[in-house]
């Protein structure tokens, strides 16, 4: 079935959106389990222009590299920090956070489900300045910070009431006295969800993301995940974030073990 289907999309006969889902549903990935929520790429790395050109692949994010290689700069940050932990004698890698985690699915999600939140954080919305209030704002942070590698989920291609505070719920202002209310959108977007999902999508069924997601998805589901072609494309996550990396029944220390189970995404 994954080969008739992979065919398809070659093809043309599936769309981008589609064969990403169906990959995300084969790798175990779905909407039942917010540690195996399904994951997408970001696909744009244009959030301040006025007009969005789809046709301009500097429009685009480089699918080669994961997030966290994506700036060059932080990599080296990430690479001196991995020669470090090997010097120590401890198990390298680059990046201390993953592309997908609860948290991140809770943060995305936050005006769709605020329940799960309350619950996350004891009955209160998290510090506004760490809520989701902004689209570009968040790019910058997944570019730059080097505790967030995340990608997007499906939402960001399909779903535009996830962005608006229709409830109107009270998420405070941020320290620069900002209200967060709706999430701030690109100017492309004329202030509308609608809008910005609709482009969204049109930015990945381009001909700029059809020609080169075959890459992405050897990040995240082919045979870049692991071995030396992880270690060649700076693919390379904290140990626990693979499956099988610790047997949590032979971990005795509840709070090691919970830990270890907070981080095996």
């Amino acid at each position: 079935a994954l080969r008739e289907v992979s065919e398809f999309w070659r093809t043309g006969s599936v769309s981008n959106l589609e064969y990403l889902l169906y990959l995300n549903l084969v790798a175990g990935r779905g909407w039942n389990d917010l540690s195996q929520w399904c994951v997408m790429p970001w696909v744009l790395r244009d959030y301040g222009s006025n007009d969005l050109d789809v046709t301009d692949w500097n429009s685009f994010r480089d699918l080669e590299r994961p997030v966290g290689a994506l700036n060059t700069e932080r990599l080296e940050m990430f690479k001196k920090r991995r020669d470090e932990m090997k010097s120590a004698g401890l198990r390298p890698y680059l990046y201390g956070t993953h592309y997908s985690a609860p948290g991140y699915v809770l943060y995305w999600l936050l005006r769709a489900v605020p329940l799960h939140h309350l619950k996350l954080q004891n009955g209160r919305f998290d510090a506004p300045d760490r809520l989701f209030h902004g689209v570009a704002e968040t790019w910058e942070s997944a570019l730059r910070s080097t505790a967030d590698v995340k990608e997007l989920i499906p939402e960001f291609y399909s779903l535009p009431e996830f962005l608006a505070n229709s409830s109107g719920f009270d998420l405070g202002a941020t320290q620069q006295g900002t209200s967060v209310g709706d999430v701030d959108l690109p100017p492309w977007a004329n202030n509308s969800p609608h809008e910005f999902i609709r482009l969204m999508r049109e930015a990945l069924e381009s001909e700029t993301v059809s020609a080169r997601m075959h890459l992405w998805i050897d990040l995240v589901f082919g045979h870049a995940q692991r071995g030396d072609e992880s270690v060649r494309r700076h693919n390379v996550f904290h140990p626990l974030t693979y499956e099988g990396s610790v047997d949590l029944d032979a971990v005795e220390d509840p709070d090691a073990r919970a830990a270890a189970e907070s981080q095996i995404v």
